[in-house]
């Protein structure tokens, strides 16, 4: 289906819990940047409270503590209105299959329609022939273009990141 949002883009980035809706791993921050017209308009993050706890081993990748989420808002409030706000504009990710996968589960349990309609900025490596960095990570995506990723897996950063990689790259194919 064809979007009227057809020069607007949302990057988003999700931090978890661990690596699988599926077995019972939450989200825990939800980043946004917003592109309109080849500009960036918006950058933000939402902190989410999970029903487990934060291991100190998520803490340690994210630097999102248990006491950080402790007072943010659940899933079932933050994603309903994320759903709406996306609306049918175009997501853009860094390896989103992992991104969808999450929030799909989680609209998919709200009875909220599922995202369709995105951009993975890893698969648009894999095709860019002058694309020469040693694996397809996002750190590794950033070194190779000279895009600064002020705090790596925080979502606002790493939206932010990913939207200057988006343009890096489409420009190149």
């Amino acid at each position: 289906m064809m979007s009227f949002y057809k020069n607007e883009y949302i990057v988003v980035d999700l931090e978890t819990t661990g690596l699988s809706p599926n077995n019972g791993d939450e989200i825990i921050e939800i980043g946004v940047t917003e592109i309109k017209d080849d500009k960036i308009k918006l950058n933000y993050s939402r902190l989410i409270k999970p029903r487990g706890f934060i291991s100190s081993t998520i803490t340690n990748i994210t630097n999102i503590t248990n006491e950080m989420v402790s007072d943010a808002a659940s899933i079932e409030d933050v994603l309903p209105k994320f759903r709406e706000y996306i609306g049918e504009r175009t997501l853009i990710a860094h390896n989103a299959k992992f991104d969808i996968k999450f929030l799909n589960h989680y609209l998919n349990k709200m009875n909220l329609d599922p995202i369709t309609d995105y951009i993975c900025t890893m698969e648009m490596l894999k095709k860019n022939k002058n694309y020469h960095g040693k694996n397809k990570k996002l750190a590794t995506a950033c070194d190779y273009y000279g895009i600064v990723n002020e705090q790596a897996h925080r979502a606002d950063s790493d939206t932010l990141a990913t939207a200057k990689l988006f343009f890096a790259i489409r420009n190149e194919i």
